[in-house]
């Protein structure tokens, strides 16, 4: 799964956890804030290999927004926390 879609995903758990009163099942969100992880890994392997001046920027700027979202992701599921199932 790309990134754009792992962002999206989080975002609309974590705002379906803002507006509902009731638990939230963090479960999703713990998942995708893995899955994150994991792609922040892989783009740090494949930078480390990339001797392109280009492609080393863009997987600069993907690495950079994974893990500002991923940071977001873990603030917010924090505050979730008391009200997950």
């Amino acid at each position: 799964m790309g990134l754009d879609k792992l962002i999206k995903k989080l975002q609309f758990n974590l705002n379906k956890g803002k507006k509902s009163k009731s638990d939230v099942s963090c479960e999703k969100i713990d998942d995708l804030l893995d899955k994150i992880k994991k792609k922040e890994r892989k783009l740090k392997t494949m930078l480390a290999e990339e001797d392109d001046k280009t492609e080393r920027k863009h997987l600069k700027l993907e690495l950079k927004i994974a893990s500002a979202e991923r940071r977001k992701g873990l603030k917010h599921r924090r505050e979730l926390g008391k009200r997950c199932k």
